[in-house]
């Protein structure tokens, strides 16, 4: 019997990859630019931080999201839900944005964002469906200018979910390898990446090891988990690790995993 998945009339699926930032107010292009005033680190730091946001449904979201935004210079958040209310907060603490639309709830959109301290100088988005539900996962890619000259590629995820094979789970990460391999620069890419078995994280592993990349891993690891993995990832090249910690809180279903980089490699 084939498998009858019900979406609620007020749920709107985005059909094609479209990306809004600080300058592009409107969801209409894949890719946005900007041009950013200054340097994404600070005399060398760069900190960042991911969290899913858990669509602002659990209280007291606001406060630790200034507490991250306050501590780092760039956020990677999923399942962000660009409300009235999470508007009004973006807009007393002055980040820029780049944002991909998954879905709307209404008028509402849902999906992966990058907050930061300075505008990324291009952002694109991409689109994978899952295979079951049909709601759409999304991906952004983002460039920021740091101080040593150099370009940082930062890719933000949230991987497909409800699959037990890897078919689609592995069409989303092809779909953001040619821009990864073809940067020469450093890489950030994390993300919700819903590693809840073994051979997804042995995907994982094996593109990121193609790529180059390294992962954070907190010597106080109480990141998230699913069925004993951890699902909330951050990898990196191009950039020394300093320092990684995890912010255990009743606010969203995942805790944020937070990392301490200098620019350049050690």
């Amino acid at each position: 019997m084939a498998t009858v998945v019900v979406v609620p009339m007020f749920v709107h699926f985005a059909t094609e990859p479209q990306v809004i930032n600080n300058e592009q107010a409107l969801f209409t292009a894949q890719c946005v630019t900007a041009i950013p005033k200054t340097t994404l680190d600070i005399d060398g730091q760069l900190a960042v931080a991911s969290w899913n946001i858990y669509k602002q449904q659990n209280s007291g979201w606001q406060t630790l999201l200034s507490q991250l935004a306050d501590q780092n210079q760039l956020l990677l958040l999923q399942e962000v839900k660009l409300s009235d209310e999470f508007q009004q907060w973006r807009q007393q603490s002055q980040h820029k944005l780049a944002m991909v639309q998954a879905f709307r709830q209404g008028d509402t959109p849902l999906g992966v964002m990058n907050l930061s301290e300075v505008s990324a100088s291009q952002s694109c988005g991409y689109l994978t469906s899952e295979p079951i539900i049909q709601f759409p996962k999304s991906s952004l890619l983002s460039y920021f200018p740091l101080s040593n000259g150099e370009t940082l590629l930062v890719a933000n995820l949230h991987s497909i979910n409800f699959e037990y094979a890897l078919d689609s789970y592995a069409e989303q990460l092809q779909q953001l390898l040619p821009a990864l391999r073809a940067h020469k620069g450093p890489i950030i890419f994390g993300g919700d990446l819903n590693t809840w078995r073994q051979a997804r994280l042995s995907m994982l592993s094996q593109i990121t090891m193609v790529l180059g990349l390294k992962a954070v891993t907190p010597d106080d690891d109480t990141r998230s988990t699913v069925m004993g993995y951890p699902i909330d990832h951050i990898y990196y090249r191009g950039l020394t690790l300093q320092s990684a910690r995890v912010i255990t809180t009743e606010t969203s279903d995942h805790h944020p995993l937070l990392a301490q980089f200098k620019v350049g490699d050690s």
